[in-house]
């Protein structure tokens, strides 16, 4: 399995056919994949159909034993489809092109594979071509985006913007909604020119969906006042470009209306090319929405913050986090923040647009630029392309940007710093908040400074495994490994030595000390971290590059190898030396301090043998004295001068019943040791009866069993004897 193939999906036969039937224009991002759940879609431009897999099963079982089923549109469509798009509850597909559009009713899934209508292999689906009338009568009539609502009660309301500056709000077939969200072109279809009047208008590139509000009660509310604090720039691989926070101060304000009746609107985020942004409060019922705009964006800049915007991307955070992408590689991160105070914007004026006060605000916090392709140090002239942003549901704080020339990572840190803060009941510095985002060139398509490029045709990210999958122009496919979160990564435990017990004023000792109690494998870690990212190299291999191509990417390289990986690999390699050193003169000490040791346990054992021949010596005379003692203590008392002739007869009595006692323990030692020979011949004897057996005369029996139940008599009464006169002793 290939490291850029974690599914081995290029072998299989669904994207055999997928290669075979590549769109004829696909020098621009498309995106032809999607996934819901365990099921991968892909359309087939050649024969006009959405062919289908369950991976999953096909992972769990082999992709040789699953089948891929195709659902066939029952309408012939005549666009060509550039997006597919499942709905939220993955009952629709929208398929999508700049010229219509088109929804497609998903059918039912049975069976043991989770395959629709139990695995048949073609399957006739039902499809409407929505208002295709409205692009046959305006040749020039674009579509822009394509989103379907998420507060759908059917889970089939879709928002269509088109480049009338309309956003048209169908459920399934049916038209329900025509919002103007921007002036209206100047249309005149017997101008030759009719399509340069549309490209000069301020038209309406993209739009998102916020999360909902309540209108009536105000029950959110986000206001932002305060000092500036700037970001500073970081460079890896991307360019973080500094802003300024102007803020200090984040409060949350939650007031409760029990007036007013609660209505739920969801503000549409709408961009335009020229970087204005507004807002469009509206629900699903909603006949004339509120357009604000355009929204006050701070800190304010000359330029506005580019010229030339392509897409934009609302992340649900608290407060909800706007990603503003230009051609250019620029992407600004920004707050979407409710204003303290409505205002009128007189920025524009027309007389079809209604334009309600501004109830919010954008605030960026900081601009990040990626690389179009690989860098080109002999020109300075930039690759400019659509960016096409995704979410990434996996993990909130992250998401994706695909485009002509490869795919980027994103990760917004201040999401969660920002949280945090709101969390904590303690006033804290809100200059915590500006932590710098992360940015990583997974996969770039572009190495050259021409138009020859291998864009992506389909981007979709699939759960459990979680795992990115690119379908290319060049029919490649990557599937890769995604991290759930770069803080769930395990380090590495650091590998601390045993540290002297005490303090050594020896200068080369104490180095050793310092330099031993750091952990190696932090420091070779740290040393060989790059500055920059690696991008994943996938061109198109039907054209081949031309020798000045091919000598600029070997020189580029060979000065990535040099200054990114040979370079830090000398280092190591010094580091390793210092450290081979350290511990040669590290291990010189231990045999030192070993030998010394080793003398000291001899000292210490022979005076511990020392001491061992004097303890028992003083133990042998103190025992002697002991006995002594008591000797002296009982001639006196004997001869004391109060003693009377009762007390010398007691002690007569004493002694000689001591010495019956004596008498009669060794002769109780003399029958135990009888008794014991007697069982061991007994034992002996039973041992060699498992041969022989033998049968003694009945009287010799009988003799033998009145001596020894006579013999355990006299020991029973001897016994019974010390004990007596153990207890008068006592």
């Amino acid at each position: 399995m290939s490291s850029t193939d974690f599914l081995g999906l290029n072998q299989t036969a669904l994207f055999a056919k997928i290669r075979n039937s590549l769109p004829v224009e696909r020098q621009h991002s498309q995106n032809l994949l999607e996934c819901k759940d365990d099921l991968l879609y892909v359309w087939d431009s050649q024969e006009s159909c959405l062919l289908v897999v369950n991976w999953r099963t096909a992972i769990a079982k082999g992709h040789e034993n699953i089948n891929y089923q195709t659902l066939i549109p029952s309408t012939h469509l005549t666009f060509d489809v550039e997006r597919v798009i499942s709905s939220n509850e993955g009952t629709l597909v929208a398929l999508a092109g700049s010229r219509g559009i088109c929804i497609l009713e998903l059918p039912r899934r049975w069976g043991a594979t989770g395959q629709f209508m139990e695995g048949k292999l073609q399957i006739m689906c039902r499809t409407s071509n929505l208002s295709p009338h409205l692009f046959n009568n305006n040749p020039h009539l674009q579509l822009r985006q394509v989103r379907w609502h998420p507060a759908s009660p059917t889970d089939s309301h879709l928002l269509v913007l088109l480049s009338d500056n309309t956003i048209r709000v169908y459920d399934n077939a049916y038209l329900r909604h025509v919002w103007q969200v921007g002036p209206l072109p100047l249309r005149n279809d017997t101008n030759p020119n009719a399509s340069i009047v549309y490209s000069l208008e301020v038209n309406v590139i993209d739009f998102d969906i916020a999360p909902p509000v309540n209108t009536e009660t105000d029950e959110i509310g986000f206001n932002v006042t305060a000092a500036s604090t700037s970001v500073v720039s970081m460079k890896q691989n991307t360019t973080i470009i500094s802003k300024t926070c102007s803020s200090t101060l984040l409060n949350k304000t939650v007031q409760n209306s029990q007036h007013k009746p609660m209505k739920i609107q969801w503000p549409l985020v709408i961009l335009r090319e020229n970087g204005n942004i507004y807002v469009l409060m509206a629900g699903l019922d909603t006949e004339k929405p509120r357009l604000q705009g355009p929204l006050t964006i701070t800190p304010s800049q000359t330029n506005n913050y580019g010229v030339d915007y392509c897409s934009l991307l609302v992340v649900p955070s608290l407060p909800p986090t706007l990603v503003i992408a230009e051609t250019n590689g620029k992407l600004h991160h920004a707050m979407f923040l409710e204003a303290e105070v409505a205002e009128n914007s007189f920025d524009e004026v027309d007389e079809s647009l209604i334009i309600h006060p501004c109830e919010w605000t954008v605030h960026i916090l900081e601009t990040v630029e990626l690389e179009l392709g690989l860098p080109k140090e002999t020109t300075n002239q930039g690759y400019y392309c659509p960016i096409f942003l995704k979410r990434d549901f996996i993990n909130e704080l992250r998401y994706f940007a695909y485009h002509n020339t490869g795919l980027h990572v994103v990760t917004i840190n201040f999401i969660a710093e920002l949280e945090r803060f709101l969390e904590n009941e303690i006033i804290s510095d809100i200059n915590s908040i500006c932590v710098l985002s992360h940015a990583e060139y997974v996969v770039c398509t572009k190495i050259d400074s021409g138009n020859r490029v291998n864009a992506v045709l389909g981007f979709v990210i699939m759960q459990m495994p979680n795992c990115a999958v690119l379908l290319l122009s060049s029919g490649q496919v990557l599937s890769l490994k995604l991290i759930i979160d770069l803080k769930l990564l395990s380090t590495l435990p650091s590998t601390k030595t045993i540290s002297a017990a005490n303090a050594i004023t020896d200068q080369q000792h104490s180095q050793l000390n310092e330099l031993l109690s750091t952990s190696f494998v932090d420091d070779i870690r740290r040393l060989l971290k790059r500055d920059v990212t690696q991008p994943i190299l996938s061109l198109d291999k039907s054209s081949s590059p031309t020798p000045q191509e091919c000598n600029e990417l070997l020189i580029q390289a060979i000065k990535t190898l040099r200054t990114q990986y040979l370079k830090k690999h000398e280092l190591v390699r010094a580091e390793f030396n210092k450290r081979i050193l350290t511990l040669k003169l590290w291990k010189e000490r231990q045999k030192q301090d070993i030998s010394d040791l080793e003398e000291e346990r001899n000292k210490i054992r022979d005076s511990a043998h020392k001491l061992a021949e004097k303890f028992e010596e003083l133990r042998e005379q103190q025992e002697v004295l002991t006995k002594r003692y008591q000797d002296l203590m009982r001639q006196a008392n004997t001869r004391l001068p109060g003693n009377n002739l009762a007390q010398k007869e007691f002690a007569k009595e004493v002694e000689r019943l001591h010495d019956f006692t004596k008498k009669m323990s060794s002769t109780f030692e003399k029958y135990k040791n009888t008794i014991n020979k007697q069982n061991y011949q007994i034992a002996k004897y039973q041992e060699n009866s498992n041969m022989k057996t033998y049968e003694l005369p009945e009287a010799q029996e009988r003799t033998i069993k009145d001596i020894l139940l006579q013999i355990n008599a006299e020991v029973d009464s001897q016994i019974m004897e010390v004990k007596r006169i153990g207890k008068i002793v006592s």
